[in-house]
């Protein structure tokens, strides 16, 4: 394997002082006579880590946990105080919004100056100019000031000029955090394509879908230290279970139907589905993408008698969802594995009808191909309706019926 990044027992140690000082006059003199008392913490803890090239590198945690000062290690902006880290290739940085930004220069003068920070020739910059200004969507804009742009807008333009070309290594802090849906969505295909074309990413985001869609290994740490190493979707579930402590046991043996939380995208007709209260609080977290939409069935999040796994899939090119239980339709998703990514299990559901249960019927969007799943026998009348824009295509699955349950959606 060819190793881009290796970092060996990394530490970065800090000294804050432990008293604030009225004036930088009495700070000198308490330094002088020796008064001044820090406290030292390690930022980052005998950190260790190889990335090999091509992967897609995910890092997760709670804020103070170390992150983006690991991103600083890695790109060269601090050196460590203890261990190693070595960096191999061309490294397109973007750590936070308008680094490398001259705010007195025009957003079109910055594509040259922090196209030439990142490494850029200046032909290849003006080859694509007009690529980097259409992409970031500023129009007429591009031509003023960049103190003038909001964050959103300066945030587009760091974006589109540094995934211009496919760097050897990409470093993302956070990218995804600021702008509207539609930007969103255009800057992780964006980053796919960076990614299909072999290019490696290390990618910081409080975001766990992103982590798991875009990702296929993730780090975790806390304080500073490597909590977890390994595939995505399994680090961030371990993370989310950690981060939601009062989260249900559902190994017990009481394990009960639970209502299954719909939320709505604010940008395409699809939804999103989850039993999990900590996933459901970061749905709730991302407004910009999803709104609630009350509770759809009753369901288990962990096998019960009869019930079969609901698998959930995430397509590439946009917020559209698929859920399956049929072993066919799984093979299919998963042979067409560029345009559709796996997240997981939802949750468990009955394959055939049971005493109590309801039918799950499913339709598909004729203009967007995005697919609905309803328990709601009025919501699928609607649906059924000539020139709804929707076609029926099967009952999914069966699940348990949630009217009359009392539940707080969230909205």
């Amino acid at each position: 394997m060819d190793t881009l990044i290796e970092a060996r027992n990394l530490s970065l140690r800090f000294s804050a002082p432990t008293e604030k000082k009225g004036s930088l006059k009495k700070w000198v003199l308490d330094a002088v006579r020796g008064r001044v008392r820090s406290r030292h913490f390690l930022a980052v803890d005998d950190v260790s880590f190889i990335i090999e090239r091509g992967e897609a590198v995910g890092l997760v945690g709670r804020n103070g946990a170390g992150k983006s000062t690991l991103l600083k290690l890695v790109t060269g902006i601090v050196n460590p105080t203890s261990g190693s880290i070595a960096v191999r290739g061309q490294v397109a940085p973007l750590l936070a919004l308008g680094n490398g930004l001259d705010p007195t220069l025009s957003g079109r003068e910055n594509i040259y100056l922090n196209g030439a920070i990142l490494g850029y020739e200046k032909a290849f910059l003006k080859a694509r100019e007009a690529d980097i200004v259409d992409f970031s969507e500023l129009g007429d804009f591009i031509d003023a000031p960049v103190r003038t742009y909001s964050s959103g807008m300066t945030m587009r333009l760091a974006f589109s000029i540094a995934s211009a070309a496919t760097p050897e290594i990409l470093i993302l802090d956070e990218v995804l955090a600021v702008g509207d849906a539609p930007f969103q969505a255009k800057c992780r295909a964006r980053i796919r394509e960076i990614i299909s074309d072999g290019a490696t990413v290390f990618f910081v985001s409080h975001s766990l879908p992103d982590i798991v869609q875009l990702c296929t290994r993730a780090i975790w740490l806390a304080k500073g230290r490597v909590v977890m190493d390994g595939p995505a979707a399994e680090v961030a579930d371990a993370y989310l279970r950690d981060a939601m402590p009062n989260e249900p046991d559902d190994n017990t043996s009481s394990n009960l139907p639970r209502p299954v939380y719909r939320f709505q995208s604010r940008t395409i007709t699809d939804e999103c589905l989850t039993v999990t209260q900590g996933e459901r609080a970061l749905i709730l977290a991302n407004a910009r993408d999803w709104k609630p939409a009350g509770v759809a069935y009753l369901a288990f999040s962990r096998p019960a008698p009869g019930t079969v796994p609901l698998h959930r899939f995430y397509a590439r090119d946009g917020l559209r969802h698929f859920y399956a239980i049929d072993p066919q339709e799984l093979d299919s998703l998963y042979r067409a594995d560029w345009e559709w990514a796996y997240e997981g299990i939802s949750h468990y559901v009955y394959p055939c009808e049971t005493e109590g249960s309801v039918p799950v019927f499913r339709f598909r969007n004729d203009a967007t191909g995005a697919t609905l799943l309803t328990a709601d026998e009025s919501e699928a009348a609607q649906l059924r309706v000539p020139d709804s824009g929707w076609t029926f295509e099967k009952i999914a699955f069966w699940a348990l019926s949630g009217h009359g349950r009392e539940v707080n959606n969230g909205g």
